[in-house]
């Protein structure tokens, strides 16, 4: 049978608010959700005493909908590259086209996928008096009924020309408006996450998809353009206009091109063309017939468990209707004179009553005492869950499983006889429940236990594509910039745009930084990489879609020009700074401590030099080498012994190949940074980090170390001197070097902090959770991949605000190659795999020493 126009429960749609036939108004609202997975006992406790307290003091009927919907791929491709062209950028074809294939390639992947994010959406009946379920007497009913229908005839609809009753007043509308965005600070603080109103295209596409023939839902799109009403004006006798909106009468029927046929009175086939082919969907909504009224938590969380488990999407309608303490409990003390009208009627007949009847009223007794020591309210809920299959066998076997998989919480569900029908408009937004023999009575305990708004989703559902969750496979994407936009109501936990990534060596930590600085770069950012290592040489002849023109790779130490060019006093961004890296850089050349006279000799000297024209560390050599040969008199047999030392120390660096960079001579020609560039890449010849195990620092560590502090400095003169209003990264590698300088932690520390004013990312990659210092409070987004020792998991582990559980100490150390745990800027944590969609960019990142032959010669081997 198909379903006629009029039994659809929606008159018309406006932004969030849905205004039903049986003239009821629901306001809609998309509950972003928070993270759940690696909480422990403790913090499980805070989300469920939050919405404990909303779900206490809320005075409205409640409609839960828990969606697997599909991500919206090419609606966040489309937005990005919207933002893609209001920028002006030399690659921004090339952005726009890679974009267009990573949207194809996702697309064809997810047709094939059932799995998707779920999406939690609140509806709230707006006006408590149209509550189902009212607490006053009949008496009181009726009078209020009256005064409804008085007030209903002086609405401008019956007294303007040209409107008709079953128009929506303007001024109506908005009221309602103002009462929805009124609930929103309260479901913020209930659920612990971002909440933003529904849009219009979302109601109309959750109400579409009860008639889709797909599995993946692919058959029904967002209609951003729907219109459910026309806007008319009607003129009252004193002249006055009045505006209002006259629901187009057939604007839905559209939404119901499916033909929908009971194949027995548990199922429901619904069939529709679809390029020329007929395609079908069986579909059974089953509802929870018992439910134990008792539920400890942390412990009965059904609602996440089936979102993180189920290995098929299971689509979940709550319809819960507030009852006032004083009603409920007037409902129970009426429950208990029935039973003791039973027992007086079996009294007189000599006959016992049954034993159901005691349990009963234990129950009631028991029930009308726990409300009238807590104060709380009821309500009254229909629990409605929908799986569908491409066939009967498969459906029967899953409705099947969630009937198990429900069991283990305390929850019985069947699907009634002939109701499929009436279940399928129960879930649409805004209709009701029709089914009164299924009602639960629950406590806000039992909805607080489920935890709606818990969630496996991640990341910012915007910006471009990094990879997909381990589970289910559901793509993350994210901008690197959302965190410093301060858009309302976003609700970010974290404000910085600054990225923290470690791990251990093979196990990605590289790949993803280099994927993120080509996707930044192709999406409008510019940046900065500083390669210790000198793993990005091959960038020389470019990336696919980056040509060799938008790469500038400098190798310091390959060309005599490099000579100086990062002289701490040309790497700053002003003189007072240059002076205090200069001064930690040579002190910590030549082993000088703050109470050494070589200390003050060392500072003056750099005082002097910094009045000069040129100043460098050259002239800071020459300054010594003076006062050794002309001022020895002048000073004390200790003194001039201090000026020996740094003198002949200096000297004997100054003559070291990667010196040469660090010493900057007076009046010299040196190169200087392109910072016209998309991308530019630091690298410096024969760099010899220490390892952070070593503990004696040999002088080629020492120079080498004192490399990355100046090159720092460097990257803080970079995030200055570039447009503010375009975003930037710099990519600063194995950070740990630098960590390790009072004078360096302080450089990473100021951009990590001023980067969000700067419109700057700093991506700081180290190995071990302990090289990243005090600044990680401050990271927005953290990626982590395998780490080796139980001591590194913890500390990741208190990076991320997660507990220190076995569970997620494991979960760190035996994270696969291309893993990660990963949080977002709204400390939601998920392990996820780090996609880059092609090939292409797979072989160009990839830093391990195998050849393309080697690989193949060894999947052969071992396949």
């Amino acid at each position: 049978m198909r379903t006629s126009i009029l039994e659809f429960p929606i008159k018309h749609v406006e932004d969030n608010l849905v205004f039903a036939d049986d003239q009821t108004v629901w306001a809609y609202y998309r509950i972003e959700g928070f993270g759940y997975d690696f909480l422990d006992f403790d913090d499980k406790i805070k989300p469920f005493q939050r919405q404990l307290g909303f779900l206490a003091n809320n005075g409205h009927d409640l409609h839960f909908i828990i969606d697997p919907t599909p991500m919206n791929i090419s609606g966040i491709m489309n937005q990005t590259k919207q933002e893609m062209n209001r920028l002006e950028y030399p690659l921004k074809q090339n952005g726009l086209h890679f974009m267009q294939q990573v949207e194809s390639q996702l697309n064809r992947q997810r047709t094939i996928n059932e799995s998707g994010e779920y999406v939690h959406y609140l509806g709230v009946q707006l006006d408590p008096a149209q509550n189902k379920i009212q607490s006053m007497n009949m008496g009181n009913s009726a009078i209020y009924q009256l005064k409804n229908f008085l007030q209903g005839l002086s609405s401008p609809v019956y007294h303007a020309v040209g409107l008709a009753p079953y128009d929506i007043p303007v001024e109506v509308i908005r009221a309602y408006q103002q009462q929805a965005e009124g609930l929103i600070v309260n479901m913020i603080n209930g659920f612990s996450s971002m909440v933003k109103p529904a849009t219009a295209s979302e109601i109309i596409y959750l109400a579409e998809k009860a008639y889709s023939v797909s599995t993946s839902n692919q058959d029904v799109q967002y209609r951003e353009n729907f219109g459910s009403g026309d806007k008319v004006e009607g003129v009252d006798a004193r002249k006055q206009t009045h505006e209002a909106v006259r629901p187009k009468e057939k604007a839905f029927v559209d939404l119901q091109n499916a033909n929908i046929e009971e194949v027995d009175p548990k199922t429901l086939l619904s069939s529709k063309i679809i390029n020329n082919e007929i395609e079908e969907l069986y579909t059974q909504y089953v509802i929870c017939s018992n439910m134990e009224d008792i539920s400890m938590h942390p412990g009965f969380e059904w609602l996440y468990h089936l979102q993180s488990r189920m290995p098929f999407p299971v689509s979940v309608s709550i319809r819960a209707n507030y009852q006032s303490n004083r009603s409920v409990r007037k409902k129970l003390s009426n429950a208990r004179l029935e039973f003791k009208d039973q027992r007086q009627e079996a009294a007189k007949g000599n006959e016992n009553v049954d034993l159901s009847i005691n349990e009963s009223e234990s129950g009631a007794v028991q029930m009308e005492n726990y409300f009238k020591q807590t104060g709380q309210p009821a309500y009254s809920c229909s629990f409605v869950f929908k799986v569908s299959a491409k066939d009967k066998k498969t459906l029967n076997t899953r409705v099947e499983q969630l009937t198990d998989e429900l069991s283990r919480f305390g929850l019985s569900v069947l699907p009634p006889y002939g109701e499929q029908l009436n279940l399928m408009m129960e879930t649409i937004p805004g209709s009701k429940s029709f089914m009164n023999d299924y009602q639960m009575h629950v406590s806000p305990n039992i909805l607080a236990g489920m935890m709606f708004g818990a969630t496996t989703n991640i990341g910012d559902n915007r910006g471009f594509y990094i990879g997909y969750t381990k589970q289910f496979q559901k793509p993350v994407f994210i901008k690197p910039d959302l965190a410093a936009k301060a858009y309302e109501n976003l609700n970010n936990v974290f404000d910085s745009i600054s990225v923290l990534v470690a791990g251990m060596t093979g196990k990605g930590k590289s790949f993803l930084m280099n994927l993120f600085v080509y996707l930044a770069t192709l999406t409008g950012s510019q940046g900065l990489i500083i390669d210790p290592k000198g793993d990005r040489k091959e960038w020389l002849n470019g990336l696919p879609y980056i040509p060799e023109e938008s790469i500038s790779v400098w190798e310091m130490g390959r060309d005599e020009r490099d000579a100086g060019s990062l002289d701490p006093f040309r790497t700053s961004t002003n003189l007072e700074e240059g002076k205090d890296i200069c001064m930690d850089i040579l002190s910590h050349l030549v082993n000088v401590a703050i109470d050494d006279d070589a200390y003050t000799l060392l500072s003056e000297a750099i005082e002097s030099v910094s009045k000069q024209e040129d100043p460098c560390i050259g002239a800071v050599i020459t300054h010594l080498q003076n006062l050794y040969e002309h001022k020895k008199d002048k000073m004390t047999s200790v003194r001039y012994a201090s000026v020996e030392k740094l003198k002949s120390t200096l000297e004997t660096l100054r003559r070291n190949q990667l010196a040469k960079l660090l010493f900057g001579e007076v009046g010299q020609a040196y190169k200087v940074l392109k910072t016209g560039v998309p991308i530019q890449v630091l690298m410096v010849q024969n760099l010899n980090l220490p390892s952070s195990t070593a503990k004696r620092l040999r002088p080629q560590h020492k120079i080498s170390e004192a490399i990355m502090i100046s090159l720092t400095a460097f990257t803080k003169q970079y995030m200055f001197n570039q447009d503010r209003m375009r975003h930037k990264f710099i990519l600063q590698d194995e950070a740990s070097a630098i960590e390790r300088s009072a004078m360096g932690s302080e450089l990473m520390d100021f951009i990590v902090r001023m980067g969000r004013y700067y419109n700057t990312t700093l991506i700081k990659g180290s190995q071990n959770a302990s090289d990243h210092g005090k600044e990680v409070a401050n990271m927005g987004m953290k990626f982590s991949f395998g780490l080796r020792k139980t001591e590194e998991a913890q500390e990741m582990l208190n990076y991320f605000n997660l507990p220190q559980t076995e569970e997620n100490i494991d979960t760190l150390k035996n994270l696969g190659r291309g893993d990660a745990l990963f949080q977002d800027i709204f400390g939601r944590s998920a392990v996820i795999h780090v996609n880059p969609v092609f090939k292409d960019l797979l072989d160009a990142f990839d830093s391990s020493t195998s050849t393309k032959e080697e690989r193949e010669r060894e999947l052969r081997q071992t396949s």
